[in-house]
């Protein structure tokens, strides 16, 4: 990487063709405000053990937005486990069509997420201090038209977690490192909590080696009222 991207996030408009999008400098400001919110507070809620700039910029904020291009314009979006606000900060920075429901089970980053929303001034964005299993079970069953989750768990058990949540005809979205190895012991989860097969779009982030596989889940039918288990069944006892 050149110098000249020491001081912002400038970097990313070389990644425009990659994501589908169009970064201006409004953007690339909220992203460099959203860095600072994180590495400020990193000591003490521990967000992240990515705090170099440039390593942020591509490991954090492109990477989340590989989905963005993969999500339906006005779509409502629910985040499974976001942490230090991945993917959904980046993502609702780029897509303001979009709203969106965090569900995180740390109260310490939950709070970061919502002051963090905050002052970028992200409208239609709300973290809740909850897990998502029991969202699962409770009056956001089925509710949203898309959930996404990144770094969370593995497949099988992150297919629990989220289809659930989301209605007949929407999508999952699934950030994955070794989406193969993952694959094959999934497919049963998949179908009984209603999804198909998935398309898998295979790609390496800008300026670097790192393979990324989004694995995007179609519902199609409605997942069974057992699902989810709850009881930390859908990671010690995963499907």
């Amino acid at each position: 990487m050149k110098n000249e991207y020491d001081s912002d996030f400038d970097l990313l408009r070389e990644a425009e063709e990659l994501l589908g999008l169009t970064f201006d400098k409004k953007d690339l400001n909220a992203f460099k405000l959203f860095y600072e919110e994180v590495t400020t507070f990193n000591n003490s809620v521990n967000l992240t053990t990515i705090t170099e700039k440039k390593d942020f910029a591509v490991k954090h904020i492109a990477d989340s937005l590989t989905a963005a291009k993969y999500i339906p314009i006005g779509a409502s979006v629910c985040d499974i486990g976001p942490g230090g606000g991945f993917p959904s900060i980046p993502l609702k920075i780029m897509r303001s069509d979009l709203s969106f429901r965090l569900f995180e089970a740390s109260a310490k980053k939950t709070t970061f997420i919502n002051s963090a929303a905050s002052l970028l001034g992200l409208e239609s964005f709300n973290c809740l201090h909850m897990r998502a299993e029991d969202a699962g079970r409770g009056k956001f069953r089925e509710s949203f038209d898309v959930a996404v989750a990144r770094a969370v768990a593995p497949l099988n058990t992150l297919l629990e977690y989220a289809l659930p949540l989301v209605k007949p005809g929407g999508i999952f979205i699934a950030y994955k490192a070794h989406a193969q190895e993952e694959l094959s012991v999934s497919e049963r989860a998949a179908v009984l909590l209603g999804a198909g097969i998935p398309q898998a779009v295979d790609l390496i982030l800008p300026f670097t080696d790192v393979k990324r596989t989004l694995l995007i889940y179609k519902k199609i039918n409605n997942t069974p009222v057992i699902y989810p288990r709850g009881g930390n069944k859908e990671r010690s006892s995963p499907i």
